[in-house]
């Protein structure tokens, strides 16, 4: 690069955290997600199953907000307790999970079926959200892809 051209300065990155996007683009969409579960399944079956969608919903969006609050800590601390600290989460995440199912699965008026349907539904919904909030917060490294000053990698 020439001495008299001074580089051009890089792109700012999305505004907030990378955590807060997650969270933004994922909290709303899975609890929407959790609400249309429990109206269609009190279309489709009755109350109860309503009831039960809506709060499978809830517990599956909850879990995975703890997840992404819990990994985004590990990852923030020594390098070498990252991995056993992400499978140590995901280990408790489990078993809490199963715990409250199993006591849900305790409750009379609970329906399973809708209950993991609803689980399924707001889990995936959030994590597809999360996904896009990440990808959306992050830049590339080498610069933008229409950059003319930018030289390609081969």
């Amino acid at each position: 690069m020439p001495a008299s051209r001074s580089p051009r300065p890089r792109p700012r990155r999305a505004r907030g955290s990378v955590r807060r996007r997650m969270v933004t683009f994922a909290l709303l969409p899975g609890l929407v997600t959790a609400l249309l579960a429990g109206v269609i399944a009190w279309a489709v079956r009755d109350e109860w199953a309503g009831l039960s969608a809506l709060l499978g919903g809830t517990i599956g969006v909850g879990i995975f907000l703890a997840g992404l609050a819990g990994i985004t800590g590990v990852v923030a601390g020594p390098a070498y307790a990252t991995m056993a600290g992400a499978f140590a989460l995901l280990g408790l995440q489990l078993v809490v999970g199963f715990a409250v199912l199993y006591l849900l699965s305790r409750v009379g008026w609970v329906d399973m079926l809708p209950l993991g349907l609803g689980f399924l539904a707001a889990g995936l919904t959030f994590q597809v959200g999360t996904v896009i909030g990440y990808t959306g917060s992050r830049q590339l490294v080498f610069g933008d892809e229409g950059d003319p000053d930018t030289p390609e990698v081969r």
